[in-house]
């Protein structure tokens, strides 16, 4: 019996903090969510691509070319044809054009946040749309008297394929429980870690146990992502890379999010060092026999 007690203590001890460790980086993730952060990382990393580029000026193009033409513009003449046209494929490639985009996707990610817990939604692409009406009329502007001969054009929206249908339903899957463990780890860790205590065959130097090793949890994710990189959380995580929570850490969050995570997870490592050392002190002080 007494060994069955240790076991089942030590269980709560390591998934008690594992769970408090999952809330500190989970509640990080789920306010890029809802903040937007995520979306526009994810926008970021699909412009990074020349292919959404390609696709992007493409659509631009013909749908300029299009109105341009309905607006009674002389498109016969070969060198304003000429002209617009190359102006407009080469847009999607200028840093005016990304910041636009980027600026409209901060505007999106309400919807964003809502498809991602849509429970309902059929499996299918992520795909955002972005006005570029206003980027396509300065760029023509910029073609000086030629382009003083284009009116300005209303477009409809651009969209591109920012998360594949598969991609997008693994993040969806991920971020369930994501959510889950950002409303509930900390608690289930802390009601774990009572039954741990309540179970001990060893109670005083219980909690000095539970803190190191909720230090080295949260010291091995933050530390790793200080010295190795934001992509290394992946290897602590269920599945790997290539699972979906590591789909989601390496296709949703972006730059901004994991530094945040890292100074979360450092902050409670030291904070769960130094309050070990103390129990640890008092209990040597205080106790009497070593039960």
């Amino acid at each position: 019996m007494n060994l069955l007690r240790t076991l089942i203590s030590a269980l709560c001890i390591v998934a008690g903090a594992a769970l408090i460790a999952a809330w500190a980086v989970s509640s990080v993730i789920v306010t890029a969510v809802e903040d937007g952060t995520a979306l526009r990382g994810i926008a970021e990393h699909a412009l990074d691509s020349s292919e959404v580029r390609t696709a992007v000026a493409a659509q631009i193009t013909d749908e300029a070319i299009s109105a341009l033409g309905a607006d009674g513009l002389p498109l016969d003449e070969p060198a304003l044809e000429s002209t617009v046209g190359t102006a407009l494929e080469a847009i999607a490639s200028t840093p005016a054009f990304r910041e636009a985009v980027l600026d409209e996707v901060d505007d999106a990610h309400e919807q964003f946040a809502d498809e991602l817990t849509d429970s309902l939604r059929e499996p299918a692409p992520l795909v955002i749309e972005v006005d570029v009406s206003a980027a396509v009329n300065r760029r023509i502007d910029e073609l000086g008297t030629m382009g003083s001969l284009v009116p300005d054009l209303a477009l409809p929206p651009a969209s591109f394929e920012a998360l594949s249908a598969d991609t997008f339903e693994r993040t969806r899957d991920a971020y369930t429980r994501i959510e889950w463990a950002a409303n509930w780890g900390l608690w289930t860790g802390l009601a774990l870690l009572v039954v741990g205590v309540l179970v001990s065959q060893r109670k005083r130097w219980f909690l000095a146990k539970v803190l190191v090793l909720l230090g080295f949890i949260c010291l091995a994710v933050g530390g790793s992502i200080a010295l190795l990189g934001p992509e290394t959380i992946t290897t602590f995580v269920p599945g790997g890379p290539e699972g979906t929570l590591g789909t989601l850490w390496t296709e949703v969050l972006t730059e901004e999010a994991a530094p945040v995570v890292m100074e979360r997870s450092l902050w409670i490592a030291g904070g769960a060092f130094v309050a070990a050392l103390v129990v640890t002190l008092l209990g040597a002080i205080l106790g009497g026999r070593r039960r």
